[in-house]
């Protein structure tokens, strides 16, 4: 493998010479051509040479004059390699050189052997030299794997198949492109393995270093899914995670290396989706996605795999996929599960460390796929005909739970332990335009679209009533704690048409997320939030801020009233699943950070009471457990606008009428009749 050092020393001009002259090689058989078939060939066609050594002679000139042929194609073959290799050298050295020069700016120190130690002069850590060594450490390996390349393509493209001269002549199918040998070298392994054949550690290796280097590029990607098919590629994905999920052993990490490759390969492959190609791979899957397919993880169930389930999972290793083809695939399998209701299901869950790496539901798979990318979900949720199946139309009974009878068991459709997972991810990315796997997201400016999104969930959910699926009560939290300026907003407006949402489908979309414990205290924290905000906006002595405060209160108060009734536990864990929605909450001054961590204290200091003292909250007098909450939203007040000459009291006698006035607005828009 090439060092540091003869990387960034070696003079890579010496490649296009080289071309050149191959290229002048090939200009020299042609005319050796012109030559032979004149003098030499053409003398077995014309009249003066008849008969049978006329013949025998034609025989092997033919052979000879295709020769010269080939030698062409060969020889124009090695240049253009030449010069591919010259391409990817320099973009690699490049790339090796910028690294360098960053981490020299950075104040290192960077040796002739690309080893890097801190400036004698600067302050740096370990982790920061460790950090720059492992950039050039991998520049440098990219050009090995590259050289590696062109040396398989090299190799073969000089090797004659042809057996009219016994495989000893030039080469007449020599291809320029050393993805394309690179491919070929790939497919041979993947076909291999396919056949359930084991590879050698070299193999492996080779295998892992062709697929690393080469799964961004669009010419190695089409090739090899061209050689593998559609009804291949699930083959080969289902004897990959055989390997890794049930057979086990140390090849494990390499076997997940090589998914990880082919799953890249097929986002390069397809992230051109006018393309001819695309339209016949896309076509190609739709039959084989529908076929079913004998697997070792299947099989322990009695079950096979369909098709686009071990696609799914494929892809779930991957990354960069194209939206358009996520929007495809999905509409795809949405059509194949129309046409044959109940295709996905499978015997027993598929959720959790045992089964959850198998995407069983391949429509909520791909959904979670698309989460990654916020707008390619509000692109696709964006559709009220794709929203309103994916809400209320669609069927997520997807696994088969078995019963034991008297006599014998049977099965009956049912959810599976990660139902909507992936649903409720992109329905959060496509109403914040966040990406919920990102663990450093923070905070984005709602596009309209972000808006039409959320208004819509919020509608289809509320008619949802307690058919809401559990699995979407933390989703929503994040969203409704996303949108927290409209929600409280909302919440505190007083009359009812000038209301940003419709409170009536407010009310009940946060009182069945108030069911589930943890997302009730996402919501309420983070709305704490937004009230604070309002009241530091709010410049005037007006107390309409302090009102709209009690009002929120009230209304999330009645909303957990009718949702919870007594307290289950006596031990209040919200703070820590709140911490972690942080990045869906608006960036926002020190003073009102300041404000709303102090009432969201205050906050959980009433509800760990609340669960302490078992508390009944069965009376609209249930405001006073948030005597604490409210107190510190009146004290926040008058912090930021002064009190004037009025006692304290006043505001907090203001602030808990507020709160019953919300508690009495929340039980009237929901219906509930007092008892």
């Amino acid at each position: 493998m090439p060092t540091y050092h003869e990387i960034m020393s070696t003079d890579l001009s010496a490649l296009t010479t080289a071309a050149e002259r191959w290229e002048g090689m090939a200009g020299e058989f042609a005319e050796q051509e012109r030559a032979y078939h004149r003098e030499v060939y053409g003398i077995t066609v014309g009249p003066a040479w008849t008969g049978m050594s006329a013949e025998a002679a034609h025989g092997r000139f033919d052979v000879t004059l295709k020769e010269f042929q080939y030698a062409q194609t060969e020889a124009k073959a090695i240049a253009s390699l030449l010069r591919d290799a010259h391409d990817q050298f320099v973009q690699l050295k490049g790339g090796l050189a910028a690294a360098r020069r960053e981490a020299v700016a950075a104040g290192m120190r960077v040796s002739e052997r690309g080893l890097v130690s801190a400036d004698a002069d600067g302050e740096h850590h370990e982790s920061a030299v460790r950090s720059w060594q492992d950039r050039i450490d991998k520049a440098v390996r990219d050009v090995t794997d590259a050289d590696a390349g062109v040396r398989l393509a090299l190799t073969a493209a000089v090797v004659d198949s042809d057996p009219l001269v016994g495989g000893r002549g030039f080469n007449g199918r020599a291809m320029g492109d050393v993805e394309k040998y690179e491919a070929l070298e790939a497919e041979g392994a993947l076909e291999k393995l396919t056949a359930g054949r084991p590879l050698s550690p070299r193999e492996l290796t080779e295998l892992q270093r062709l697929l690393r280097d080469n799964s961004g590029d669009e010419v190695f990607s089409r090739t090899l899914l061209d050689d593998l098919g559609a009804a291949g590629t699930i083959r080969l994905t289902n004897e990959l995670n055989d390997l890794i999920h049930v057979r086990g052993g140390s090849g494990v990490g390499a076997y997940a290396s090589i998914e990880t490759g082919l799953a890249d390969a097929l986002a390069t492959a397809t992230r051109d989706t006018e393309s001819s190609w695309y339209q016949r791979w896309r076509a190609a899957m739709r039959h084989a996605g529908v076929g079913h397919y004998a697997t070792d993880a299947q099989g322990e169930r009695l079950d096979k795999a369909v098709g686009y389930q071990s696609l799914v999972t494929l892809m779930g290793r991957g990354h960069g996929y194209a939206p358009e083809m996520l929007e495809d695939l999905t509409d795809d399998m949405i059509a194949a599960e129309r046409r044959e209701p109940g295709i996905w299901r499978l015997k027993a869950e598929y959720s959790g460390r045992r089964g959850g790496w198998f995407a069983n539901d391949p429509v909520d798979g791909v959904l979670g796929i698309m989460s990654r990318d916020p707008h390619a979900a509000a692109d696709y949720l964006g559709s009220d005909g794709r929203m309103r199946y994916l809400m209320k139309e669609r069927d997520w009974n997807v696994v088969l739970h078995e019963h034991e009878g008297a006599k014998v068991g049977t099965y009956a459709a049912g959810l599976d332990g990660d139902d909507r997972a992936g649903f409720g991810a992109a329905l959060q990315a496509a109403a914040t335009g966040i990406d919920p796997s990102d663990k450093h997201a923070h905070y984005v400016a709602h596009s309209k679209q972000n808006d039409a999104i959320f208004r819509s969930a919020v509608g289809y959910l509320a008619d949802s009533g307690d058919k809401f699926p559990p699995s979407l009560r933390q989703p929503l939290a994040h969203i409704l704690v996303n949108h927290g300026g409209t929600v409280h907003a909302s919440m505190s407006e007083v009359d009812i048409s000038r209301s940003p949402l419709k409170q009536d489908q407010l009310f009940e979309v946060v009182k069945q997320v108030s069911k589930d414990k943890d997302a009730y205290g996402t919501l309420n924290g983070g709305l704490n939030q937004a009230i604070v905000s309002q009241i530091h906006e709010d410049h005037s002595k007006s107390t309409e801020s302090l009102i709209r405060a009690g009002r929120s209160v009230g209304f999330l108060e009645e909303a957990r009233i009718q949702a919870q009734g007594d307290p289950k536990t006596a031990e209040f864990e919200s703070k820590p699943l709140f911490d972690k929605a942080i990045g869906y909450i608006p960036i926002v001054s020190g003073d009102v950070q300041e404000g709303f961590d102090y009432v969201t204290d205050k906050w959980l200091q009433d509800e760990q009471q609340r669960l302490d003292d078992q508390q009944n909250d069965d009376n609209v007098a249930s405001y006073q457990n948030r005597n604490g909450q409210l107190t510190a939203l009146a004290q926040e007040w008058n912090r930021v606008h002064g009190s004037g000459s009025e006692p304290p009291y006043i505001r907090q006698d203001l602030v808990e009428k507020s709160a019953e006035a919300g508690i009495a607005h929340g039980r009237g828009v929901s219906g509930e009749v007092d008892k």
